[in-house]
């Protein structure tokens, strides 16, 4: 075939040569003025500095926001301990139902399963929202870890 590799018979690939050779019309991609060979960059420019931009941008805000969500990371501790002190709670309104005003006992059981799944879910997300290369920079500050 006329514009196929002679090495793998690929049609659509094309040697230098042929790329450089004028085509019909007496234009090949070489031809033409240095002003013409050089427009790509300064048109490229504008649009690679917006996308660096754009990217630096985006990684500001996503190690900002992991650094404000590492923060509240402490609040997932006294979830826990508050749905560890909704069991006892629970009894006590099963056993005096006038305790709670009205509220059932097994809300209590249903906060403590919630305060639990919260905790827990906020720390899976949190580990999955890491910024690659990035440690919790509170974890100095917890002695329990």
């Amino acid at each position: 075939m006329a514009g196929s590799d002679p090495v793998t018979g690929d049609a659509t690939a094309m040697t230098t040569n042929q790329l450089l050779s004028p085509n019909k019309a007496g234009r090949g991609l070489g031809s033409g003025s240095a002003t013409c060979r050089s427009l790509p960059l300064p048109l490229a420019l504008p649009f690679s500095i917006l996308e660096h931009i754009g990217r630096g941008t985006f990684y500001c805000v996503w190690y900002l926001a992991f650094y404000v969500l590492c923060m509240f990371r402490p609040f997932t501790g006294l979830m826990m301990l508050a749905s560890i002190v909704m069991v006892p709670v629970s009894i006590v309104v099963y056993a005096h139902p006038d305790a709670a005003r009205g509220m059932p006992f097994w809300s209590f059981g249903l906060m403590s399963i919630g305060l639990v799944a919260c905790a827990l879910a906020y720390t899976i997300f949190l580990d999955w929202f890491t910024p690659p290369g990035t440690a919790d920079p509170f974890e100095r500050y917890r002695k329990g870890r």
